[in-house]
């Protein structure tokens, strides 16, 4: 075995192979695997060298013939599954093994070369939204939060997660692989550059999608200069800096940008569920980046409160 002495004692604790079941041996192959890539400080995500190992002769052969083995052939079993593990850690297979890691941090953006796979209705617009210009979004690659200098258009994530709305969490499958889009098919979480070089790559946007909508196009427009991402930080900067006494224009703004979504939905018969494509975010989804939450009374009337979660 060529794994570091720290690793070497943690496996000592797990007993002898000999002894165990196959859900014993999967369990400490699971801790094992997840203590060496830790050690190795791979950016690797456990998951995606899981599936790998999971899918090679080795292991399949090794859990098949488990309850099978005699004592002395369970360990050495073991010690060829721990040196194979160590060694797909360390010349990672570099293709995608569909283990769902890239689904799972974060919804795919779309470039102009998807433009196609909505024409063809392959993809729902209503499981589409726009992340609009200056609003504040967290990068997938580097895990920190950046200002958007244009806007993009992306699929929807899962409520309370991360996780794009296509990904199917029970089986690690996309619902939609056949007809992902361009991020999806560039993804390499072996090779995070191939990513990093897609994103130069022009992004689709609304105009792109209703280019021949004028009427829709003017409204949107019109949505962006009077319900702008910096005009609601204003309110809220200065919301802070009355510490809480200037209330009024953050509720006013609220109201106002939900009223304009609405009436134009109803005037240009655009469906509710795409009016998140179509006007981006709405004031009131996006008043948690401030640390506060919007509440509804019984008579209608919409509150502000801190947001204690």
């Amino acid at each position: 075995m060529t794994s570091s002495n720290s690793t070497r004692n943690r496996m000592d604790t797990m007993g002898y192979p000999g002894d165990w079941d196959v859900e014993t041996l999967r369990r400490n192959w699971l801790e094992f695997l997840t203590s060496f890539m830790k050690e190795t400080e791979t950016s690797l995500p456990l998951k995606r060298v899981q599936y790998q190992l999971e899918q090679s002769i080795t292991y399949q052969e090794i859990e098949n013939r488990w309850p099978r083995m005699s004592a002395s052939e369970r360990l050495d079993a073991w010690k060829r599954l721990l040196e194979s593990s160590e060694q797909v850690v360390r010349e990672i297979l570099p293709t995608c093994v569909q283990c769902g890691e890239c689904c799972r941090r974060s919804a795919p953006t779309l470039h102009r070369e998807d433009l196609e796979i909505l024409r063809q209705e392959k993809i729902p617009w209503n499981q589409l939204l726009t992340l609009r210009k200056g609003e504040p979004v967290r990068s997938p690659q580097e895990d920190k939060l950046i200002f958007l200098l244009d806007e993009r258009i992306k699929f929807r994530e899962k409520e309370g997660s991360q996780e794009c709305v296509f990904f199917d969490n029970t089986t690690d499958q996309c619902m939609i692989y056949a007809d992902r889009p361009l991020q999806c098919r560039a993804q390499a979480c072996w090779d995070p550059s191939q990513s990093k070089e897609l994103a130069t790559q022009p992004y689709l946007s609304r105009r792109d999608i209703l280019q021949s909508v004028e009427i829709l196009l003017k409204m949107m427009e019109e949505h962006d200069e009077r319900c702008s991402f910096a005009k609601l930080h204003a309110a809220f900067k200065k919301l802070e800096d009355s510490k809480g006494e200037n209330i009024d224009e953050v509720l006013q703004l609220l109201a106002y940008e939900d009223h304009f979504r609405h009436f134009a939905a109803e005037q240009l018969n655009i469906p509710e569920d795409t009016l998140d494509l179509v006007f981006g975010r709405s004031f009131a989804e996006m008043v948690p980046i401030f640390g506060f939450r919007v509440t509804e009374e019984p008579d209608g009337t919409r509150c502000l409160v801190a947001d204690r979660g």
